[in-house]
């Protein structure tokens, strides 16, 4: 992607500030004793409202992600991404360290969960061992001391999407802390039909290579994998888990938000939700995933959705979405 000159400067500071652990010794310390508590973990597809979503709780005074605080609230918010120099495959996998693939080639983000992909980054609790916990923990705790306001009330939040089909490992290596998960889906019909057409970075790239057809079945395979995974493994371990739509998040911010806040138990303040007076910090991308919240977002594709993104919707993810609040629409 092109940046612009006028934008140079913010995006350099959105790189620096991602990647300064790579120079602060704090990140390479040996620490047993920075308190983990309930680390939250949002779960769902890329440009599926993860975003939104992630800036409003990272607007709380209490909240850190793996480049900020309240402060910066717009900071990178994926481990997968920001130390994935560091993370062993099991954890990153993305940009990093990702699973060779002669035609669905990295960095993915609607590809990793389609295909004979889905096979290498799926993993679950047997995939734990005691040196993964160990790594993960030690890259929390740096991340809490590094950037906590007060580090004994402190909570980590993240938004990897990969960890969408490894919760049950991320819930087995962090299952001490009690860790909690919110699953955020994006209507699916909406969500694979712009990820096909371009909006995701793979699926543009892979337009050269692959027909529309292809495209569309395997962004319909990746969003349905994404969602069985998450939800078996929350039914599987019983950990802490919530559904929350993107539409009904845009709908109703202040009821969604509160819930959220209620089931990551975190206190709830009205001006982390969107509003006029708000300035995103230097360093920002995605300046319009902030305010005013788009209600509408949807409608522009909801004109388009063709009868191929329903049947392969349908093919892949039909007896998934009752339980995620869709309807089955019919070709």
């Amino acid at each position: 992607m092109l940046v612009s000159i006028s934008n140079l400067p913010e995006r350099l500071t959105y790189v620096v500030r991602s990647y300064s652990w790579l120079f602060d010794p704090r990140t390479f310390l040996p620490d047993s004793t920075t308190p983990i508590d309930r680390p939250i973990f949002l779960l769902g597809t890329q440009g599926g409202g993860l975003t939104l979503l992630s800036r409003m709780l990272r607007r709380h005074d209490d909240v850190v992600s793996a480049a900020g605080n309240s402060n910066y609230w717009t900071s990178a918010d994926e481990l997968q991404n920001v130390f994935g120099l560091v993370l062993p495959a099991e954890l990153t996998g993305l940009r990093f360290k990702a699973p060779h693939h002669p035609i669905l080639t990295a960095p993915r983000s609607w590809t990793f969960a389609a295909r004979d992909l889905f096979g290498a980054y799926r993993k679950n609790a047997e995939n734990a061992s005691p040196k993964l916990a160990r790594t993960l923990e030690r890259i929390v705790r740096s991340n809490l001391r590094r950037h906590a306001r007060k580090v004994d009330q402190a909570r980590f939040i993240d938004k990897s999407q990969s960890y969408s089909v490894r919760a049950g490992l991320i819930w087995a290596l962090l299952k001490e802390y009690d860790p909690v998960f919110v699953l955020v889906p994006r209507d699916p019909y909406v969500s694979v039909f712009r990820a096909a057409n371009g909006k995701a970075a793979d699926m543009k790239r892979l337009a050269e290579v692959l027909s529309y057809a292809d495209r569309i079945d395997i962004c319909a395979e990746h969003y349905a994998n994404t969602m069985r995974a998450a939800m078996a493994d929350a039914a599987r371990h019983s950990f802490r888990f919530m559904i929350m739509r993107f539409e009904d998040l845009i709908a109703d911010p202040v009821t969604s938000l509160r819930s959220v806040c209620e089931h990551c138990e975190l206190s709830f303040d009205e001006d982390m939700l969107p509003a006029r007076h708000h300035q995103l910090p230097f360093g920002s991308r995605f300046r319009d995933r902030w305010y005013p919240i788009k209600t509408d977002v949807n409608d522009v594709y909801e004109e388009m959705i063709d009868q191929i993104t329903i049947e392969r919707v349908n093919r892949h993810a039909a007896e998934l979405l009752p339980d995620l609040g869709y309807t089955v629409r019919t070709p």
